[in-house]
């Protein structure tokens, strides 16, 4: 196999399964391989050879490439979903402190206030007045303190369906979905002694029982994929969610 016809065949190998600028970092990587090999009075046979065949030279970058792509993927997703929880606390530590230090400011004032208005002659006004803004100060205490109370119970209640859906839902569709597969590869090694040793309506049934499996099998692994991607998407909605609201409570 001469060079040109060497690095065309694994081209088209990669081109469907990897970027140009990856494919061509390769295929420079392989023409080298075959200068050298003319520069030490080798023929492009001889160097085709000794490099293999390119069938499983694309196989074997494909794979690597598919392995790293979802190493990625994965992190990626676990970092979103770190930084997500992060800034929630984050968010929840300073509502916090910014409503007790409302709490704290608003009661000073109201007694300052009053002690100020007490050396005047209308005590009875200044009484009213103070109670009158002692009562709002506390309200708004107390509906800060209702929010975060809120803030937290509805992150509990997330934090627990999150842990429901890894411990219940993905247990049960990974373990369907190993079961039918390995259903369906013992009915591979069940269908030679069948054709062997059985009727053959019965190796017939087998075959299909096995094709069944499978079936079930891959139905059940698409389904966890499926859930897994709606339960990313609640958690950036969530994220995002709150960090709207961290937002607008600032603002106000």
């Amino acid at each position: 196999m001469t060079k040109e016809s060497y690095l065309q065949a694994l081209e088209s190998l990669l081109k469907k399964h990897m970027s140009k600028s990856e494919i061509d970092d390769i295929l420079r990587d392989y023409e080298e391989y075959f200068n050298d090999g003319r520069r030490q009075n080798k023929t492009d046979t001889e160097i085709s050879a000794k490099l293999g065949d390119p069938e499983i030279i694309a196989q074997q970058f494909i794979e690597e490439y598919g392995s790293n792509t979802k190493t990625e993927k994965l992190d990626q997703t676990l970092h979103n979903l770190k930084e997500g929880t992060e800034k929630t606390f984050a968010t929840l530590k300073k509502g916090t402190e910014k409503t007790f230090a409302t709490l704290k400011k608003g009661t000073e004032k109201t007694f300052r206030s009053a002690s100020d208005k007490m050396a005047s002659t209308d005590i009875l006004d200044t009484a009213k007045q103070s109670t009158s803004h002692i009562s709002e100060n506390v309200k708004k205490g107390t509906n800060g303190i209702v929010s975060m109370i809120k803030s937290i119970f509805l992150f509990f209640v997330f934090a627990f369906l999150q842990i429901f859906f890894i411990t219940v839902v993905y247990s049960f569709c990974i373990g369907s979905a190993l079961f039918f597969v390995g259903c369906g590869i013992f009915g591979i090694f069940c269908l030679g002694f069948s054709i062997s040793y059985l009727p053959l309506l019965i190796s017939v049934s087998v075959i299909f029982i096995t094709i069944a499996a499978f079936a079930l099998g891959g139905l059940f692994a698409l389904l966890t994929y499926y859930i897994l991607i709606k339960n990313i998407i609640l958690i950036k909605n969530y994220i995002l969610k709150k960090n709207k609201a961290a937002l607008k409570k600032e603002a106000v």
